[in-house]
């Protein structure tokens, strides 16, 4: 599929990540159709939503700059506990 974008709307990506919303164009389209799906009546399974918080946890992280040093979840909640 092609997508031509009209000019208001490019604009409105390099904002998003000029501003850090979003590191990439994908991401930031990513993160559009997210909202525009979490809109759409669900009809389809459970599992759908599922994947569209772990798709969001995923990238988390990386649009917030922040870093595990390496450590798994797993690693750091034992990290947590005394």
């Amino acid at each position: 599929m092609t997508i031509i974008l009209k000019p208001e709307q490019e604009k409105l990506l390099i904002q998003a990540i000029n501003s850090g919303l979003a590191r990439t164009s994908d991401e930031a389209l990513d993160q559009a159709l997210d909202a525009l799906r979490a809109r759409l009546p669900h009809e389809g399974p459970v599992d759908e939503s599922v994947a569209a918080a772990a798709r969001r946890l995923g990238t988390f992280g990386k649009r917030h700059g922040l870093s595990l040093d390496g450590l798994t979840i797993k690693e750091l909640l034992g990290e947590s506990r005394p």
